[in-house]
Order: C-alpha cells, then sequence, then structure tokens
C-alpha cells in the first residue's frame, strides 16, 4: 500500500516543528569581534560566527542549544513551506484568482464576504478574526523534544519520524472537544466565571492526555503511541507510522485506558453499525482509513474530501503530501486548510501542582491556517467522524448515503450486521 512517509530520519529532523509565535525568526548571523569595532589592526576580522560566540558562553548566560536549534529549523521549516506554496500557486496561476466567498471548518460554514477595505485588515492570512478564532482553537500537536526517552529506545524527540502519529493525536483531540464542547464553545483563561473555569479545566485535561511522558494522565502520549508501534504496525520507535497503523493504536489505547471516547476503525470503508451499537451506545470516534488513488489523489474523490469537512460530525481528516503527514480541518475553494506537525517545541514540563497555564500551552494552539491544493495530496488518508449520540451515529449514515444517491463517490459504507469473522 502506498503511503506518505519521510524520506529519511536526518531530513525529517531538519523540517522539525513550530515555533512559538515570539521566538526569534532569525537566522544565524556572522559577528566581528567587538560587534564591529576596531581592535586596532590593519587586518580585515575574522567573523565570529553566533553559534561560535554562544558556545563561548558558561553559566547562567549558557544558551540552549536543543530550543536554539529547534528554532533555527523551524524558522528555516516556515520559510521553505512559504515558497514552496506561493511558487506552487503562481505555476498553476493562482495568485491571480479571486478567492472563493465559501469557507468550511469542521462543519461550520463561513461566508467570506465584506468590503475591501475591511479585507485588508484581514491581514496575511486573508482571513477574516472569526475564522482565525474559531481555528485557533483547533488543539495543534506537534513534534517536541527534550523529553523523558521513549522506553526501550534513547529517543528524546520524535522530530523526523513522527508526523503521522502527531496528526493523529490532533484528529482525536478535536474529537474530544467535540466530545465535551461541541461546536459552539469559548471560555476566557482569566475569568472567574464557574463556566469558564469548568471549561478550562476540561480543555487542560484534554490537552494533557497528548502530553510527551507515561504518566497515568497522558493517555494518547507518543511514548504509548510508538510503544505500540511493534505489535500493531512492525515499527520501531523512531520508525514512521502511516495512517491506518496510527488510527489502530489510537484504538487500542482507547481500548486499554476504558476511555470514555470509543474508537471504531475501518480499512475496507464498511462501518458495520451492530459493532458499534452491541451493548449500551457509547460516544464514538468512527476512523476510516482509505486510499484514494495511487501516487495522487484522484480527482474523483475531491467533492468527497469536501463533504466530508462540512458534516457535522467531522473530527477532521488525517493525510498529508507526500513525505508530510498533516491535519485537515477544512476547506475554501480547492484548498484544504491545515495544521502541520513539522515544528518542534520543547515538550510541556509537568508541574507538581498539576496547574497549568494559557502560555504554558499556547504552543498547543494556532492562529495562522495553511492551505494546500487537493491536487498535491498523498491519496492514503483517515477520515474521522464523532458521533456523541445514537441519533447522531444515524444521522451521519443518512448523510454519507444521500452524498451517493446523488452521484458522488464516497469511501464509506454501512451495514446493520456484525463485521465478518476471519476463519
Amino acid at each position: 500500500m502506498t503511503t506518505t512517509h519521510d524520506t529519511n530520519s536526518n531530513a525529517g529532523a531538519a523540517e522539525a516543528a513550530a515555533t512559538v509565535s515570539n521566538e526569534s525568526n532569525s537566522p544565524p548571523v556572522a559577528i566581528t569581534p567587538g560587534d564591529g569595532e576596531s581592535d586596532g589592526s590593519s587586518q580585515v576580522a575574522k567573523p565570529v560566527y553566533l553559534g561560535e560566540r554562544l558556545a563561548g558562553l558558561t553559566g547562567e548566560n549558557a544558551p540552549d542549544f536543543a530550543l536554539f536549534r529547534d528554532q533555527v529549523v523551524n524558522t528555516l521549516r516556515d520559510w521553505y513551506v512559504l515558497a514552496s506554496d506561493s511558487i506552487a500557486n503562481l505555476l498553476e496561476g493562482r495568485a491571480l484568482q479571486e478567492p472563493v466567498k465559501d469557507l468550511w471548518l469542521l462543519g461550520r460554514h463561513y461566508e467570506l464576504g465584506g468590503q475591501p477595505e475591511e479585507q485588508q485588515e484581514w491581514g496575511a492570512t486573508g482571513l477574516p478574526p472569526k475564522v482565525l478564532n474559531d481555528f485557533s482553537r483547533l488543539i495543534w500537536c506537534t513534534y517536541r523534544s527534550q523529553y523523558p526517552p521513549i522506553a526501550p529506545s534513547a529517543f528524546t524527540t520524535d522530530a523526523g519520524w513522527g508526523c503521522m502519529l502527531r496528526a493523529g493525536q490532533t484528529l482525536l483531540a478535536q474529537a474530544l472537544q467535540l466530545h465535551h464542547f461541541g461546536r459552539e464553545w469559548e471560555f476566557s483563561w482569566d475569568s472567574t466565571l464557574g463556566e469558564d473555569q469548568r471549561r478550562r479545566e476540561l480543555y487542560t485535561n484534554i490537552v494533557k492526555q497528548f502530553f510527551d511522558d507515561y504518566s497515568g494522565s497522558s493517555t494518547f502520549s507518543i511514548h504509548r503511541m510508538a510503544s505500540l508501534g511493534k505489535r500493531f504496525e512492525g515499527k520501531d520507535i523512531g520508525e514512521w507510522f502511516g495512517p491506518y497503523g496510527t488510527a489502530t493504536i489510537i484504538r487500542e489505547l482507547a481500548r486499554q485506558a476504558d476511555h470514555e471516547l470509543s474508537v471504531y476503525t475501518t480499512t475496507d470503508g464498511v462501518i458495520y453499525l451492530a459493532d458499534i451499537c452491541e451493548k449500551d451506545f457509547k460516544p464514538t470516534l468512527i476512523l476510516v482509513a482509505s486510499m484514494l488513488g495511487t501516487d495522487r489523489v484522484n480527482p474523483v474523490y475531491y467533492p468527497f474530501i469536501q463533504a466530508s469537512l462540512t458534516l457535522p460530525q467531522s473530527a477532521g481528516v488525517a493525510g498529508g503530501r507526500p513525505s508530510s503527514a498533516m491535519y485537515f480541518a477544512g476547506f475554501q475553494g480547492d484548498e484544504l486548510l491545515y495544521l502541520d506537525p513539522h515544528f518542534t517545541r520543547p515538550a510541556v514540563v509537568r508541574r507538581s501542582d498539576d496547574q497549568y497555564s494559557q502560555s504554558d500551552l499556547a504552543s498547543y494552539s494556532c492562529n495562522a491556517p495553511r492551505r494546500i491544493t487537493m491536487s498535491r495530496l498523498d491519496p492514503c488518508m483517515v477520515f474521522g467522524y464523532y458521533c456523541g449520540t445514537l441519533e447522531a451515529l444515524v444521522d451521519l449514515r443518512s448523510r454519507i448515503e444521500l452524498l451517493a444517491d446523488d452521484g458522488m463517490r464516497t469511501i464509506m459504507s454501512f451495514d446493520n450486521g456484525h463485521a465478518p469473522t476471519l476463519s
């Protein structure tokens, strides 16, 4: 089966992941002795590069070289993505096209009207504040570094190999937010109102499930996911994981933890309702892994990818382009809006009182959507649908069958029985 994969660990590590918004975007620079002051010599001063100067610092002034390296790589990654996307848009003639007015984000529709003066205030993203605020509430799981080793290996970062696991975490995180909050929610970190405090605690507890360690609350940590790779996908820690293997690992971790959210997976596109509803119905995340082409997504599936993201049950799509996994949350025209896991941040340090502020968790959110055209996608994807009630499951079935009845090529169907057992 053709899947996306990082070309090699060194190249993947060189892509590592995202800087917090207040981090420097400046590349390494050369500094001469005395910061440009003359030493009285007639010879040209030999430049002392920033890395050499940092190497000479000790004690309290000693730099965090791992953090510095990640910041530099993150900046280079940012430049590369922006440049490659801009070039692609120019080659495809997209730069001269009028933007599509309709935008969808996890089942929510936005009509991007407004006067030209108002649109000028939207900034580089070309999106109004209401869309950016909604997008920023998505939980963003990225590469992390400086966490405890993933036993029995010595890996303290997943940069270069964990992007699909992070995309899977991001999809699951949105399902958990749908489970606890629905789509209409927000809260103030500084508010003392009871409802804001309740939502803040719930949000923090969701994020903690993806902290990078073996703590009991880190149900879906990179440590636990990577440790199950050998059993379910034949992958050693440090190897790239595929979409189906990632979905299977999420299902198994939810089962082991007797999680409040049940996870159902399928690779043939058939959802057997008796397996979901065999006992009392439990809120369920349905993960549909599918191949939508060979080297690229077959255009016949473009309408379904878009339609999927308009459904109220949508928890997004984990997929990517060749060599890079991503999480897709919405679309505008034929461009998908995505979160990119290929940015490295230091792992959040656990606090002894288990209380976390907005700044502690700031690296789990992003307010600048990236875009990619569907023609550039890898065909191997996992579609996520959250059904909090039996009625929501029935509604999902009705919507998918209606799409099929209208002639759309869908990737899933429903069967009232149980999945056949292998003899």
